[in-house]
């Protein structure tokens, strides 16, 4: 993550409950103002009893942070207030949850739970605790049916937060930004609902650059043609240096840590990319431009030899962050040591405890962009004059030194947050990220097109680039045809990650497949399956040509060539792997031409038996039939695309005969099915067998031959899907 310090917003829960200014310690908020997390919510959900003090982690009763949170419902709920003041948010949950077992009545305890779980991305459980204080207490906080809506849009329930805001509005009388908020909000699940029908403009996809941590702001660095790399904010927990060699990689330390999520202070870390996909190592750019605590959002000179980038929680108190320089030396190939940029920095006063004492601290000023001619410097800050919490400021070098920074103005800033300013090359169109305009929820990623002092109105960029979660930071490129950006969205690796985009072009004849990936039993959309398109060579073998994860309505889309063969192959967790073969012979190219291939998955039950049609024995025999073989060939095939699952063969058999003969038989014959699947180049770790004897008949009595061949049957057990570290 990329804050720590104290952010200076208001705190509407204290301004309308307790009609009381405070120094809000907002996390998410602090989060997304730094890069390695944002908010959905802005500032409201994240109403909390704040102290106007820097809180020291709180520790169990024991000095440990093993507390088993043993005692009173009361004495559990004032340690659970204690770590939710001082941000631990997972550690807060579970103290939480425990009150919730002796006291499952309590209302602050279950808007807790849901609050927690909201700022650890956990939006099932927020919905369903905020539902459950709802049931406990109707008229308990009226915010909590704003907060539900904001998470319900987050999961896509866009008729089920109308309905959450509604009940807010009817309730909330005061014309302040919780209903300017909620006027959007309601106007956002209509613009859902519209854009879904659009074909997309973009194709999108998860880079492999991701791990489990926040990763994210990515910028391109450029020194001449061959030396092009992914410059990232990242909390990953490597150390600054790898371990040596038979040696592991040493543990952060605590003080290194954020409680909220249990992550490291964000650097800035370099990719060395191949191409627009495909990339190098991740290697850290060391002490000299990485200090002690957050450090991000890079933005470089067009000749890569200067960057700019944001350092946090500079002085005693850790306040603000500030704008950075630091030149490359050639000769040395090392960054020279960072130096403030004195035109950029701003200041404000704040209240820094709870007596009232003032302090004058530096602003937030992050997410630096230079234009490509050098001269313009386009920010984000918090400083005094604003249009909202964060806007987006402009500044230009003049003579030896940055002009004193300008808003960019209303056209572009909103009442609430613009961030992550991205110019094109050309000047003539500005990316940013808000979350004060009619979108799919959270931030969103828009563009507007003219020129300084002359901006239109800003554009959605539509899904897939947004979605019902957190999308910003983008990054386009020289023609603005591909970009990097962030989403928090749940089909990638880690809390926050980077993706890939590139304009859905026109193909040489212009075909395209697209489709949905569905559940085979309900029809429901599988949101974010992977899909993979391979075509047919002449050769008749498969060639891969590109992976894709499937947008959260499910859909996905692939541009084709004319009068070739092609194969989409989709899997999701959970699910198994299905696949569709189709063609794109035209005779006449000149047209649009479309290809709807939806795939249907089945839902994997683990222990539910699937019977193996046409595996039949001979009477009092273990041998397979050769008409057996090809049944069992299709399984292994169905094992080789689902890689993931163990199972278990199981054989029965009829009735003739005593039940311990009966019981080794089908052991004998279970055992030769997983025999030639294990010859045919199964692993053996993922198969087991098992003899049901005459216990468990198909047909009961056996009343003829038939009837009997019916019982020797052999089916199959999906054992586990987590092969092989889940499988036992």
């Amino acid at each position: 993550m990329f804050c720590v310090s104290l952010v200076n917003f208001l705190c509407l829960f204290l301004k309308f409950c307790c009609k009381v200014h405070f120094e809000a310690k907002i996390p998410r908020l602090r989060d997304y103002i730094m890069g390695a997390n944002r908010i959905v919510l802005s500032t409201f959900l994240l109403a909390l009893t704040i102290i106007a003090t820097t809180f020291a982690p709180i520790k169990a009763q024991n000095g440990s942070d093993k507390s088993e949170f043993k005692g009173s419902p009361e004495k559990i709920l004032q340690l659970a207030n204690d770590l939710y003041r001082a941000q631990r948010f997972a550690k807060a949950k579970e103290a939480y949850v425990e009150v919730l077992k002796k006291d499952a009545g309590n209302y602050l305890a279950t808007v807790r739970v849901a609050k927690c779980s909201y700022f650890i991305q956990e939006y099932d459980d927020a919905a369903r605790f905020f539902e459950s204080a709802i049931d406990i207490d109707k008229e308990g906080n009226d915010t909590v049916y704003f907060e539900l809506g904001v998470t319900l849009r987050v999961l896509d329930r866009q008729n089920d937060a109308r309905e959450a805001f509604k009940e807010f509005q009817k309730r909330w009388k005061e014309n302040d930004d919780y209903l300017r908020r909620v006027k959007l909000e309601v106007q956002g699940c209509t613009f859902v609902e519209e854009q879904r029908k659009l074909d997309p403009k973009w194709r999108t996809n998860c880079l492999d650059v991701n791990t489990a941590m926040g990763d994210n702001f990515p910028s391109v660095m450029q020194r001449g043609e061959e030396d092009k790399y992914l410059v990232i904010t990242s909390s990953r927990p490597a150390s600054k240096k790898p371990a040596k060699k038979g040696k592991k990689e040493k543990e952060l330390k605590e003080s290194d840590l954020f409680e909220a999520y249990n992550e490291g202070y964000s650097d800035l870390w370099t990719i060395k990319i191949e191409d627009d996909t495909t990339f190098g190592v991740a290697e850290n750019m060391g002490k000299k431009i990485n200090k002690k605590y957050n450090d991000g959002n890079s933005t470089f000179s067009p000749d890569g030899m200067t960057m700019y980038y944001s350092v946090c929680n500079q002085g005693k108190l850790g306040y603000g962050c500030s704008i950075y320089e630091a030149k490359y030396d050639s000769r040395s190939s090392k960054w020279g040591k960072p130096k403030l940029v004195e035109g950029l920095k701003g200041s404000k006063e704040v209240v820094i405890n709870s007596q009232g004492k003032v302090k004058k601290v530096a602003t937030y000023d992050v997410h630096p962009n230079l234009s490509a001619d050098g001269n313009t410097m386009y920010f984000v800050s918090d400083r005094e004059g604003g249009e909202g919490r964060l806007d987006i400021w402009y500044s230009t070098f003049q003579g030896d030194s940055w002009s004193e920074p300008q808003n960019l103005g209303k056209r572009i800033n909103s009442a609430f947050d613009d961030i992550s300013p991205d110019l094109s090359d050309d000047g003539n169109t500005l990316y940013f990220a808000t979350n004060g305009r009619v979108g799919f929820g959270g931030f969103d990623l828009y563009k507007t097109a003219g020129g300084m002092g002359a901006w239109g109105d800003p554009e959605n960029m539509g899904a897939p680039i947004n979605s019902t979660y957190d999308d910003l930071a983008g990054s386009w490129s020289k023609d603005d045809s591909t970009a990097y950006f962030t989403s928090n969205r749940p089909s990638c690796t880690g809390r926050d990650d980077i993706y890939w985009a590139k304009q859905v072009g026109a193909p040489p004849c212009e075909f395209a497949v697209h489709g949905l990936v569905l559940d085979k039993r309900t029809k429901q959309p599988v949101p974010f399956a992977t899909v993979i398109l391979y075509e047919f060579d002449v050769a008749g073998d498969l060639i891969p040509l590109d992976t894709a994860k499937a947008d959260q309505g499910a859909a996905y889309n692939f541009e084709l060539e004319c009068n070739k063969k092609y194969k989409v192959v989709a899997n999701a967790r959970e699910y198994l792997m299905n696949e569709a073969e189709f063609n794109t012979e035209t005779k006449d190219p000149k047209n649009d031409i479309e290809v709807n291939v939806s795939i249907e998955l089945e839902r994997i039950e683990i222990e539910r038996p699937i019977v193996l049609k046409n595996i039949y024995y001979d009477f009092d025999k273990a041998d397979l039939r050769e008409s057996s073989k090809a049944e069992l060939d299709s399984l292994k095939l169905l094992l080789e695309k689902n890689p993931h699952i163990a199972i278990e063969i199981g054989s029965h058999t009829d009735t003739n005969g005593s039940e311990d003969y009966n019981k080794e038989l089908s052991e004998r014959r279970a055992k030769s099915a997983v025999l030639y699947m294990m010859e045919g180049g199964v692993e053996g770790g993922r198969l087991k067998w098992f003899g049901w004897g005459e216990s468990d008949p198909d047909v009961y009595p056996e009343m003829s031959d038939e009837d009997e061949q019916k019982n020797r049957r052999t089916e199959f057990r999906i054992k586990c899907m987590d092969y092989p570290e889940g499988c036992k």
